[in-house]
């Protein structure tokens, strides 16, 4: 099988592409700033690469027949531009032959041009960044993660307060994917030259509301656990101190970790999911599975394969 390499392989998204490369019989290539965080998997080939440094990318991609990229998180997400950018640029000159691109994020479609939303609208700059140099591209566009649950932000809740806290309307409808069903998209662009150049939004098989999500909680845990809605800033406020608390003041600048800027952003993100006629949290997946068939992980199933006591290093990238 061809080599894939996967770009921030011990981050969240990058762990379970590891996880399905193998189970589909790839030769996997990690990168990571942190090497005992792949030593779960054996026989991948692990190697140190950082966005800062365009060498380092370039040497992870070297050889690779295809690499998957997943859009920085938080911490770096000021960044973001420029690390396509080098993504990109990297993967042209190591003759990379498809490039598979995770955004994390829903997008726009083409015919709706921008939808006033910065962080929404941003998505098709850093696409359009990432394809300049010039490789044969497909990304895909998640609206939400199942896997957001085991997160500082929401699994201390959950197991503690018998809560499940979003700063969602009670009515929102969202179709959330769990990240190896991500993967398993990105695998299946590999090798399908019709989907070069396209930008696929997807999500899961089943639309719920948030008090639906925390039935299913309660049933798996047996328990009640209850709906709360946090207010916007109660929730960026969250987020921040989970990501940046421990970064130093005169670190941080005028970039976006300085906490009234990340609060203000966070804040028009989720105000707009909320009352958006878009709907970006919701995805219809009949056309998308008809297009692409992958089997789909149902939200009662994830819950249960899940180990609920295991701490999740939300920041590991």
């Amino acid at each position: 099988m061809a080599l894939v390499t996967v770009l921030s392989a011990s981050g969240r998204p990058g762990l379970a592409q590891v996880r399905q490369l193998i189970k589909a019989g790839y030769e996997v290539r990690g990168t990571t700033r942190n090497p005992e965080r792949l030593s779960q998997f054996d026989d991948i080939e692990v190697v140190s690469a950082d966005y800062n440094d365009p060498d380092s990318v370039y040497e992870a991609c070297l050889g690779a027949d295809s690499v998957f990229y997943t859009r920085p998180s938080f911490e770096e997400s000021h960044k973001a531009l420029d690390f396509a950018a080098t993504v990109g640029s990297a993967a042209k000159r190591a003759n990379v032959r498809r490039l598979i691109y995770n955004t994390c994020c829903w997008g726009p479609p083409e015919e709706l041009g921008d939808v006033g939303q910065a962080g929404y609208d941003s998505v098709k700059l850093m696409i359009n960044t990432l394809k300049q140099a010039g490789v044969q591209t497909t990304t895909f566009q998640p609206v939400l993660f199942m896997d957001n649950l085991l997160t500082d932000w929401a699994r201390e809740d959950i197991m503690n307060n018998n809560l499940y806290t979003y700063p969602h309307n009670p009515n929102l409808e969202a179709s959330w994917i769990c990240l190896d069903d991500v993967a398993k998209f990105m695998i299946a662009a590999i090798d399908r030259d019709d989907l070069i150049g396209r930008n696929i939004n997807i999500g899961g098989p089943e639309v719920f509301t948030p008090p639906r999500v925390a039935d299913l909680l309660s049933g798996h845990f047996g328990k009640p656990i209850k709906y709360e809605e946090l207010s916007l800033v109660d929730f960026s406020n969250r987020l921040y101190d989970i990501f940046f608390a421990d970064i130093d003041e005169d670190m941080r600048g005028g970039r976006s970790e300085n906490r009234d800027a990340f609060i203000e952003s966070m804040s028009d993100f989720y105000k707009f999911n909320n009352v958006s006629e878009h709907k970006p949290f919701k995805v219809d997946m009949a056309p998308v599975l008809k297009e692409i068939p992958i089997e789909l992980t149902p939200f009662s199933e994830w819950i249960s394969q899940q180990d609920w006591n295991e701490k999740v290093d939300t920041k590991a990238g």
